[in-house]
Parts: structure tokens; sequence; C-alpha cells
């Protein structure tokens, strides 16, 4: 895990070694500290970034070094005050209908060590429908649209942004190309599955405004796959009015 981690009690070690070095996502530690407020005591937690929408989103993780039956706190970002994982269900299953979710903190066994890493592929699952639903929540018609043309893809992600000097503006990260790029590449060195995203930021219309804004649009991929192949000369097509996000894939 690197340096810094020799104070890290071994019970809290193995689960966060194992949440690193098995998750599907390039995680990463920001910064690990103690419970004890001179920072002198066992380090019991740690702030992750954990990739979203082609950025990355900060959760304190929140270990209890005295406590290793205890399933951890997450603390989330102050713009995600209203996320609350475990009173959503997928649209296929029954709202009360919870108790394998639940079972990930009352079932917690810190000599698992794959308790952490099902405990935060589920947040992070969560927190894509919860997106999703606060999008879906925008009183925007063009928006919604251009939604309903690029929902079926497969892997897309939508980011509702809130700023307090500027206008409201959603973040999709759609994927390209149906294929398998680690296959490509003879004795890939990726363990995690490589792609080639367009970025999409959609700024939130206002009802007083005659025509609405065109969307920044940019190609983007992992730094892995960008020293292979650069993206970066690529030219995306001019937005033309009357353009919408399914004419792009189709050019």
């Amino acid at each position: 895990m690197g340096a810094g981690t020799e104070n890290v009690p071994p019970f809290i070690g193995a689960q966060l070694s194992h949440l690193l070095s098995h998750s599907r996502l390039t995680l990463k530690i920001d910064q690990l500290w103690s419970s004890d407020k001179y920072n002198s005591g066992l380090i019991d937690r740690f702030t992750l970034l954990i990739p979203y929408c082609l950025d990355f989103i900060k959760w304190d993780i929140i270990f209890d070094a005295e406590s290793p039956n205890v399933a951890p706190d997450v603390i989330f970002g102050p713009e995600d005050e209203h996320f609350h994982p475990f009173h959503m269900s997928p649209p296929s299953v029954e709202p009360n209908n919870n108790n394998n979710n639940s079972s990930l903190l009352s079932d917690w066994n810190y000599k698992d060590p794959k308790c952490l890493l099902n405990f935060i592929q589920f947040l992070r699952d969560q927190y894509v429908l919860y997106q999703a639903k606060r999008v879906g929540e925008v009183d925007d018609d063009r928006l919604k649209f251009e939604i309903s043309t690029i929902v079926s893809r497969e892997g897309l992600e939508m980011h509702m942004c809130s700023f307090v000097d500027k206008s409201e503006e959603v973040k999709f990260a759609v994927p390209l190309l149906d294929m398998n790029i680690n296959k490509m590449v003879s004795g890939c060195p990726w363990r995690q599955s490589q792609k080639i995203y367009l970025q999409v930021v959609y700024p939130v219309g206002r009802k007083y405004m005659s025509a609405p804004s065109a969307p920044r649009l940019k190609l983007v991929s992992s730094s892995e796959l960008k020293a292979l192949y650069s993206i970066d000369d690529v030219k995306l097509p001019p937005w033309l009015n009357g353009m919408c996000l399914a004419d792009i894939f189709q050019i």
C-alpha cells in the first residue's frame, strides 16, 4: 500500500490491500489518518478516491481500530448529502427488499478480506443510480430528450454538477467501441478493462433561453491506453444546430 502504512492495524490493512488489488476500477488512497486527534495512534481511517464519470469522487472510510467486528462508516462528499444508498433499490427490486444489501453491514467479517471490496462496489453501484435519478429530475426538455437517445448504452454514467457562480451542468461519460481493447493488445499488461469515452458536458437550459447551448465534447481514455494510442489528435465533428448526441455516434 505504500509508505506511511506501518501503523495500519492488520485487519484494516488486509481489507485495504484486497480492495486496491482486486477492484475492477483503479482506486487511489488520498490520505490516511488516525482517530486520535494528535494522529499518534493506529491509523484506522482513510480517504478513498473512486473513479466516476471520468473524474473522482472522495469518500472517507472510517474504521474503529478497537472494534474490528464493526463495519466502517462512510462519509460522502458535501454535495451528496441526499445520497442514502441503503434506502435505494434498483428498479427491478421491491423497495423493501433490501435484506441482501443490509447484510453487507450486519454480516461484516473482518477476517474476510472481500468485505470492504463488496461494500465499496455496492456503494458505487448505488451512486450511479442516485446520480441518474438526480439528472432525470432536471426540468430541461432538451436534456431529457438527449438522455433518451443514449440511455441504452452500456456503461453510461452521468453526474449532476451544481455551482454557486454559474448554471448547472450535467456530465456524461459514454463508452465507445463495442470491443475488448485489452484482448487486442499482445501480452496485455492491464488488469482493468481499457476504454475510450466520449465526455459530454451539457449546460442545463433556462426557460428564458431562445436556443439550447451546445454541449462540450471531448474524447477521453485512461492514461495506460493513452501511452499506447493517443486520441488527442482525433477531431470530433462540430456541433451544429439541430444535432443531438445520437448523431455523434452515427458519424
